[in-house]
């Protein structure tokens, strides 16, 4: 086992096109940025979240376009560690941005799901995976958008505290990308299912907090503990 693994990355395919669909995220999170201070009638952390993303989105690309001069196996083994870097990030500013914008719907199901939960109001120690949960629970997403989140948190786990080595064999579904995963080995992705992953997290991110924000006025609700 290589102790320093990382995410295997594989280039792969037309450099350009990657970088235009890149550029193509990066409108999307502008639109969605406006679609959110349209609904909100505010420019707070509901829509100044997807300037951050725009900005790990930005570096990725200056990445790539670097390594599109580099010999082969340095682009594989640079191209891993970026690839890495961004996942976890992205995944991280997803998370911190769910915490912070759940605080500003106090009346909301979801606050009070997290409060039955965890007995508690301090939303800074919900980790990312309960806000799902309870989101779930309470019909913010449907249970597709919460597998796919669900195997996006795992992911992250693995780059984070596992070394991107995976504990088992197995599949990940995360929107239309199919990661396989074998026991022992490190995380293997291409390029084009890499961009279709953090495309995934960001449209998913944004339903959350389109319905969040939809559904804020609801004041009357039955919960159940679990």
């Amino acid at each position: 086992m290589n102790l320093f693994a990382s995410l295997k990355f594989k280039p792969g395919g037309d450099m350009t096109r990657k970088l235009g669909e890149l550029e193509s995220l990066k409108r999307t999170c502008e639109k969605f940025k406006e679609e959110m201070v349209k609904i909100t009638g505010e420019n707070d952390i509901r829509s100044r979240c997807y300037d951050i993303f725009t900005d790990y989105l930005e570096y990725f690309e200056s990445i790539l376009t670097i390594l599109q001069d580099i010999e082969k196996e340095k682009r594989r083994n640079w191209g891993g560690k970026a690839s890495k870097q961004i996942l976890v990030s992205l995944i991280s500013a997803i998370e911190y941005s769910m915490r912070k914008i759940s605080e500003m719907y106090p009346r909301s199901p979801l606050y009070y799901r997290l409060k039955m939960n965890r007995d508690c109001v301090n939303s800074k120690t919900h980790s990312l995976r309960e806000i799902v949960y309870a989101s779930a629970d309470v019909g913010i997403i449907d249970r597709r958008l919460k597998h796919s989140f669900e195997n996006l948190i795992d992911i992250r786990n693995l780059l984070m505290h596992n070394n991107a080595i995976c504990y088992a064999d197995g599949v990940k579904i995360i929107g239309d990308v199919r990661i396989e995963m074998k026991k022992y080995n490190s995380i293997s992705i291409n390029l084009k299912n890499l961009l279709g992953i953090i495309k995934t997290a960001i449209e998913i991110f944004h339903r959350w907090n389109v319905s969040l924000a939809n559904s804020n006025s609801k004041t009357v609700f039955t919960l159940r503990r679990l």
